[in-house]
């Protein structure tokens, strides 16, 4: 029984170092430093722990010691904490999405404590040999008498050696063939078809059996169903309901809704997305809406839009458990949406092959058409006066017109030849396709974003400033180029406090984009800060791979869209002391 009590204390020893390191870790990362209430919140939950709390800490005590919430607070009426955790959990989410990790904290839903989570079993007892004086494992060598002077087992040994080598050929003859069903099956090296888009189920809303509690659950059940539709990266499974040409789909996710009333006519709805692979909820969201938003209610889209968009939710939870998974289908388009909002390089090549091989194999794509079509015009940019760069342009520009034929009524095949009409100089005609794309998708964040940056390159400041604004709306994770351009017009108002809170609020990884640091040093500069600025333009040079003495002409051709583009924001870097202005030594 004491050996026993001695083991377990050793592995609760581990559990909290484990829990320590990753605390130091955490606080000292970008997306904590950036977000100290909820440094504060993490490091409270953690020492609460590691004092040895016996329970979960009460939400009195988090919003009191943790939130800085006065000592009156009542948690019955206040559901600060609670919500402040939801947050946690978020950038908790966030942070581990873009870190690879053996094991992690998480605070479980429903739950204050803070746990450890294990991509493999958490450590067994130790079994390894003894350790001599000098650290060296000792090792366990038998007296020669039993190996060699035991006629019996000295008769056996040839056998042992035939034993061996047919075991170790039957293992490596089973590796093999599980390689070769792992090549030849969905996105394998040998694949013959594209892997399928992940199915979402939606359960019907638990709501109350009173007429009108029936008729919104009906009404919130419909909101939630278009909605998921407008997307093109998710299978919503009740589409397939009743079609007997197509088989039935097995679920990968499942979205769980609640509907609660309150007395006096507001509604609290609570979200969850549940990954039915481990039966486990990955994210969730609880809303009260007001008797003004019912019986529509508006006030889902950013939610929808968060967990079903271009790099919503499930998109993330693919990519986060096969991040190198570039098989042509479904994981070549999350990969696609991984480096947009990335901007990695290194995987450009792997994307854009895979993009081919399921444009291949599914012509008539218009996902993966529009989709190759973005990766082009990005690779036309920093060639745009050669003769390659303009054979680029034209083979974007195609691909753009098949993901319009391929599907003229369909949101991202608009977009995609709107896209070609702004990059070509048309506003005229990239207004009016940009502007039917995101009317049939009023959801997708990224459509109003870069439509509301192209109406601000074409001179239409007050109706892109408006879009740029819905796209934060829509969903905040992940805001990219839209947030960056709104900082640069509020800034060029004069507005840099605004515009500093705008780039603040920006998550990993846009902001190591070139178009942040650019605009932040702007910013910044404007405030007095020359110094941080211009350490900020030498970030957009390494970036870019220019040298110091670039021009910053030179320096944004690499990322910027148009001339007009980089003409406005030379200016800027020019005016605010960032570079160095013409003629300058």
């Amino acid at each position: 029984m004491d050996d026993a009590k001695a083991n377990e204390k050793l592995e609760n020893g581990e559990v909290e170092r484990i829990i320590a390191k990753e605390l130091d870790q955490l606080l000292a990362s970008p997306m904590f430093v950036r977000s100290p209430v909820l440094s504060r919140l993490l490091q409270f939950l953690v020492e609460h722990r590691l004092q040895g709390g016996r329970a979960a800490p009460k939400a009195y005590a988090i919003a009191t010691e943790a939130l800085g919430r006065s000592a009156d607070f009542d948690p019955a009426v206040d559901s600060y904490p609670r919500v402040m955790v939801g947050r946690l959990r978020s950038l908790l989410d966030r942070y581990y999405g873009d870190t690879a990790w053996v094991h992690r904290l998480r605070v479980p839903q429903g739950s204050y404590e803070v746990v450890v989570q294990y991509r493999t079993p958490p450590p067994a007892r130790s079994t390894a040999p003894p350790v001599d004086d000098a650290g060296q494992a000792a090792a366990e060598v038998a007296p020669p008498a039993t190996l060699m002077g035991n006629p019996a087992r000295e008769a056996s040994w040839p056998v042992r050696r035939l034993l061996f080598w047919v075991v170790a050929i039957a293992l490596v003859g089973a590796a093999l063939f599980v390689s070769w069903r792992q090549m030849a099956g969905p996105g394998g090296l040998f694949a013959t078809a594209p892997q399928p888009l992940p199915v979402v189920e939606v359960s019907p809303p638990a709501a109350g059996e009173s007429p009108i509690s029936r008729a919104l659950a009906r009404a919130l059940d419909g909101k939630l169903r278009d909605g998921l539709r407008r997307f093109d990266l998710i299978d919503l499974m009740s589409a397939r309901a009743g079609d007997a040409t197509v088989p039935a789909a097995r679920a990968d996710y499942r979205i769980d809704v609640s509907l609660v009333r309150t007395t006096d006519g507001p509604a609290d709805v609570t979200i969850m997305l549940n990954r039915l692979a481990d039966q486990r909820t990955i994210w969730s969201q609880q809303l009260r809406l007001t008797e003004e938003q019912l019986p529509e209610f508006d006030g889902l889209e950013p939610v929808i839009a968060q967990v079903a968009g271009d790099y919503g939710v499930i998109v993330r939870d693919q990519v986060q458990r096969q991040p190198d998974n570039f098989a042509s289908g479904y994981p070549c388009l999350a990969q696609f949406h991984r480096m947009r909002q990335m901007r990695d390089s290194r995987s450009a090549r792997r994307v854009e092959a895979c993009l081919r091989d399921t444009v291949e194999a599914q012509p008539l794509d218009t996902v993966a058409l529009s989709a190759l079509s973005w990766v082009r015009f990005g690779q036309w940019q920093a060639q745009r006066d050669t003769p390659e760069g303009k054979a680029i342009f034209a083979e974007a520009r195609d691909l753009a017109q098949r993901a319009y034929r391929s599907g003229p009524g369909v949101p991202i095949g608009l977009f995609a030849v709107a896209r070609s009409h702004f990059y070509s100089g048309n506003c005229a005609a990239g207004n009016a396709m940009g502007e039917a794309a995101v009317r049939l998708n009023s959801y997708d964040p990224d459509m109003a974003g870069f439509l509301g940056l192209y109406k601000v390159v074409c001179g239409d400041e007050e109706a892109g400033e408006k879009l740029l604004r819905q796209s934060l709306y829509l969903d905040s994770a992940y805001p990219g180029v839209p947030a960056v351009t709104l900082a640069f017009l509020m800034s060029q108002r004069g507005e840099q406090e605004q515009a500093l809170a705008i780039l603040n609020e920006m998550p990993s990884p846009s902001n190591v984009e070139p178009q942040y640091m650019m605009v932040r040093a702007i910013v910044v500069a404007r405030q007095g800060h020359l110094a941080e600025g211009r350490r900020l333009w030498e970030r957009v040079l390494d970036h870019t791979g220019q040298p110091a003495n670039a021009s910053p002409e030179a320096v944004l051709r690499h990322f910027m869209i148009t001339p007009a583009v980089i003409d406005r924001s030379v200016e800027a870097l020019r005016e605010s002391g960032v570079v160095a202005g013409k003629g300058s030594a």
